[in-house]
C-alpha cells in the first residue's frame, strides 16, 4: 500500500475516533442530568452511570494507540517510509495528539458534569433543609446558609431564640461528593496546563519542560482545589498542609 493510501486511511480512523467519542459525550450530556434528578439526586447511581461512560470514551482513545502499534505503523513502514524520518514522526504524532486532545476533553467534561451535578444536589438539599429548619421557640422560619455541611448557632429574628441547626446525614453523605467535585471545578485549568506541559515533554521525548516547572505547575492545581474546598467548608484549613503535603509527594516519587 502506498504511502498517501496509508495516510489517507490513517486520517479517516483518527476522524471517526473522534467524531464517536464526541456522539459517546452527546448522549451523555443528555442523558445523565435526566438519570441524576430521577433518582433524587442519589450520588452512587450517578458516578456509576458517569464511570460506564467514561470507559467507553477511554477505550476509544486507547485504540489510537492500540490500532497504532498493531497495524498502522508497520504498514507505513512497507511503503518504504523509513522509521524516525520527518514523516514518520508526523503521522506518529498525529495519533499522540489526538489521543492527549481527547484526554483533556474527557477530563473537562467529567470536571463540567460533576460540578453542574453537585450544584443541583446542593441546591435540592439546602431546599430540604430549609423547610425543616424552624425556630424551637416560635415555630419561625429560619434560612440555611449555603455552607450546610456543620452545625451552626441561628439567632430567630423573631423572638431572638438560639436554635442549632444540624445538617443530618443527607447533607453529610454528600460533602466528599460535592466538595472535591467544586474543587475540582475551581481548579481545572491548572491540571489542564500541567497535562500539556507532561505531554511537551512526551511528544518531544526530552525534557523540555523541568521537573520544577511541572512541580511549580502541579503545585498551583492542588493549592487551588484544596482552597476552593476550604472555602465551601472552613474546618478544612486545619488539614491543609497535611493535605498539601500528601498530594504533592505523590508527585514528587513519580516524576
Amino acid at each position: 500500500m502506498s504511502f498517501i493510501s496509508t495516510q489517507n486511511r490513517w486520517d479517516t480512523f483518527l476522524l471517526k475516533i473522534k467524531d464517536r467519542f464526541h456522539e459517546v459525550l452527546s448522549k451523555t450530556e443528555e442523558a445523565l442530568p435526566l438519570l441524576f434528578e430521577a433518582t433524587d439526586f442519589e450520588t452512587i447511581t450517578f458516578q456509576n452511570a458517569w464511570q460506564g461512560i467514561y470507559s467507553q470514551a477511554s477505550d476509544l482513545i486507547s485504540k489510537i494507540d492500540d490500532t497504532w502499534f498493531d497495524k498502522v505503523e508497520q504498514t507505513f513502514l512497507d511503503s518504504d517510509l523509513e522509521y524516525g524520518s520527518t514523516k514518520f514522526i508526523n503521522e506518529r504524532n498525529k495519533g499522540f495528539k489526538l489521543q492527549h486532545d481527547l484526554n483533556q476533553e474527557l477530563k473537562s467534561y467529567e470536571v463540567r458534569i460533576f460540578e453542574k451535578a453537585s450544584k443541583k444536589l446542593l441546591s435540592s438539599v439546602k431546599e430540604t433543609l430549609s423547610e425543616d429548619f424552624s425556630c424551637t421557640q416560635c415555630q419561625a422560619k429560619l434560612p440555611v446558609k449555603s455552607n450546610f455541611f456543620r452545625s451552626y448557632y441561628s439567632t430567630c429574628d423573631y423572638c431572638q431564640t438560639v436554635n442549632t441547626f444540624e445538617p443530618g446525614t443527607k447533607a453529610r453523605n454528600i460533602e466528599h461528593f460535592a466538595v472535591d467535585a467544586l474543587g475540582q471545578a475551581a481548579a481545572l485549568k491548572h491540571h489542564l496546563t500541567y497535562e500539556d506541559l507532561k505531554f511537551q515533554n512526551y511528544l518531544s521525548d526530552r525534557d523540555i519542560i523541568s521537573k520544577d516547572e511541572l512541580i511549580t505547575q502541579y503545585r498551583k492545581y492542588i493549592e487551588t482545589f484544596l482552597k476552593k474546598r476550604i472555602e465551601i467548608i472552613p474546618d478544612y484549613q486545619d488539614r491543609y498542609e497535611k493535605d498539601l503535603t500528601s498530594k504533592m509527594s505523590f508527585l514528587i516519587d513519580y516524576i
